[in-house]
């Protein structure tokens, strides 16, 4: 009898022992001996955190904010006036340090008819604090602009003693899906970053335009033109430039300038002031499936020359209107942003 009370009772034991872990299992989703230690996922987290908290360290310093004072038509004037009034008006938007000799890229609506740039300048050593946070101390140092692009909505403005450039990312490498971060100042909130994915690698808004853009559905607001947009390296995959927006804040469909771009831009922004572009004499236009069907063309998908002007390089080539486009440099050509490129 002894022995069989002694057999019961470790009978006992064991199924209340199981009874607790199965009931920990059912509660709490993980065995009790597991909750001694952090999760595979918690520790992946934490891993994705300090990840992202080192690559925002090493982006903002080069991030920064830009106050515009310029003098445009006043807004809510007499609607019956035959004359504009002219009024005073301040922009906030964002750039980047493109070169160590303190170059910044912006976009060029962001310093449109300014008379005056201030940039305020971020702090060397990043400070996690809250009250670094909410600090209102600033360094704004004035800024040169030295060079506009309107048709590429880019600009190039110098300022001295920043020379923490970012380093541009190879545009061929951007792939649709891959997570990106937004920098810059919206509403005029500064030091502000935000995150998301490549929605498209290239999209037009429209087909005969010169420029490309990269869509993103990381949050970009007013105040953010001229930011940049990087990957997870820290790289430069693009410059916020605009949004689509009914409500006229973020709803998820952002657009960036491509690195190619940009930095086509600054080489000949700095060197002449101004997009500098070889004369060819040729206008061009992407040939839409609509339009090839209208002429009779077998192809649907090409680049057409909708006009040669006389005298020009491209007429004394040999090139007419009606030429079909179909590569340049010996590389397959089939939009007009991809054609202009090299012109």
């Amino acid at each position: 009898m002894a022995a069989s009370h002694s057999v019961r009772r470790s009978i006992s034991r064991r199924l209340l022992r199981t009874l607790l872990r199965c009931s920990a299992y059912f509660f709490f989703g993980v065995p009790a001996v597991a909750q001694q230690a952090p999760s595979d996922a918690l520790r992946r987290m934490n891993e994705i955190d300090e990840a992202m908290e080192a690559l925002i360290k090493k982006v903002s310093p080069s991030v920064v904010q830009l106050q515009v004072t310029a003098y445009g038509p006043a807004e809510g004037g007499d609607q019956g006036a035959a004359g504009i009034v002219i009024g005073r008006q301040s922009v906030i938007g964002s750039g980047f340090v493109i070169d160590s000799n303190g170059y910044i890229m912006t976009n060029a609506h962001v310093v449109k008819s300014a008379r005056r740039v201030q940039v305020v300048v971020p702090p060397m050593e990043t400070d996690d604090s809250i009250a670094a946070a909410i600090s209102v101390k600033t360094n704004m140092v004035p800024a040169r602009i030295i060079g506009v692009a309107p048709e590429a909505d880019l600009a190039l403005l110098k300022i001295d003693g920043l020379k923490l450039p970012l380093t541009l990312a190879k545009y061929r490498d951007l792939r649709q899906g891959e997570t990106v971060f937004a920098f810059g100042s919206p509403q005029g909130l500064r030091n502000s970053v935000t995150h998301g994915i490549v929605s498209a690698v290239a999209r037009q808004t429209d087909p005969d335009a010169f420029m490309l853009y990269i869509q993103t559905d990381a949050p970009i607001n007013p105040g953010n033109s001229g930011g940049p947009l990087v990957n997870a390296k820290g790289e430069v995959v693009g410059l916020s430039t605009f949004i689509l927006s009914q409500s006229g804040g973020n709803e998820g469909l952002g657009f960036a300038i491509p690195s190619v771009i940009v930095d086509l831009a600054y080489q000949q922004l700095r060197k002449y002031g101004h997009l500098h572009k070889s004369e060819m004499g040729i206008f061009i236009q992407t040939l839409t499936p609509q339009m090839a069907t209208g002429l009779g063309l077998a192809r649907d998908c090409c680049v057409i020359d909708s006009d040669v002007l006389p005298g020009g390089p491209a007429l004394a080539a040999g090139l007419r209107v009606g030429d079909i486009l179909l590569s340049v440099n010996g590389n397959p050509r089939k939009i007009c942003p991809a054609c202009r490129l090299f012109f």
